[in-house]
């Protein structure tokens, strides 16, 4: 029998480092839960990079894996996750698109901040200053709403996701759409519920008889995101100018903004037992 010809220490060497390399880079074995959470952010990326095609029909298993793999070195099969994590791939789909669905509320509940800064800078000791408060902060909450559907991609996967839910194809995909939908929803009303009402506190406005404040707030949503639809289909944000400055100056004001200062001066009224806090 002819002995096998000894390789150079250098040849052994590399193929010990080789393997060494290879054991080094496998990725940690993640819980089912784990997994769950990764597979549904790498989705969501995946809409908000590219949208979401018709059916959601970019949005698949394979995609998704691929993502995966590219970016963490997890290889990810349909058998890891079929009937161990969804029931299937519509299963998986709906979950991503519910979480988009909760972001947009999340996102809803973190505006505000731009008119607590303005409250610190502006008079609001006599009715007069009061109003001119409460419209600037229509204005410039309004215009810098306007203005950031204009640079975001949320908005257009937000109508998406909200048209799959009246129109989609799959009943089960489109049952927990709604309720997602329906959570957010509420979720946004009560979110604008307490600020508008912290807000006429701080500005001895009062509701109006025949309104309630989430009457309001859905009037309020319903707006912002009729504005939001037509300016994603042209593209533009509707502005105007209008002498509303300090001294009668013209400022730039968008539709959104106008619309909002309309719906406020529906709604409320200055509170005449209104005392400013001194």
């Amino acid at each position: 029998m002819k002995a096998s010809t000894p390789e150079p220490p250098g040849r052994i060497w590399w193929r010990v480092s080789e393997t060494r390399a290879v054991t080094s880079v496998q990725p940690t074995r993640r819980s089912r839960q784990e997994l769950r959470t990764s597979l549904v952010e790498e989705g969501r990326e995946l809409l908000f990079t590219e949208g979401l095609a018709v059916g959601s029909s970019n949005l698949t298993f394979k995609r998704v894996f691929d993502r995966m793999e590219a970016k963490t070195g997890m290889r990810v099969t349909n058998a890891s996750v079929i009937k161990r994590i969804w029931e299937n791939q519509a299963d998986f789909q709906a979950d991503v698109l519910v979480t988009v669905v909760r972001d947009e509320a999340r996102r809803a509940e973190g505006m505000g901040k731009r008119a607590i800064t303005l409250l610190g800078t502006l008079d609001m000791s006599t009715p007069e200053s009061r109003v001119r408060v409460l419209r600037e902060i229509c204005r410039v909450e309004g215009n810098a709403s306007s203005a950031a559907i204009d640079r975001s991609t949320n908005w257009s996967l937000w109508s998406n996701v909200v048209s799959m839910s009246t129109s989609g194809t799959n009943p089960g995909v489109q049952a927990r759409i709604k309720e997602a939908l329906d959570l957010g929803y509420k979720a946004v009303t009560r979110f604008w519920s307490e600020s508008f009402t912290a807000l006429a506190d701080l500005l001895g406005l009062r509701l109006l008889p025949t309104w309630s404040i989430d009457q309001f707030s859905m009037a309020a949503i319903a707006y912002a995101e009729g504005c939001a639809f037509r300016q994603l289909s042209s593209d533009h944000v509707e502005c105007m100018v209008r002498p509303t400055g300090p001294n009668g100056e013209d400022q730039e004001w968008s539709l959104y903004a106008v619309g909002m200062e309309a719906l406020v001066n529906q709604f409320f009224e200055p509170d005449p037992e209104f005392a400013p806090s001194t």
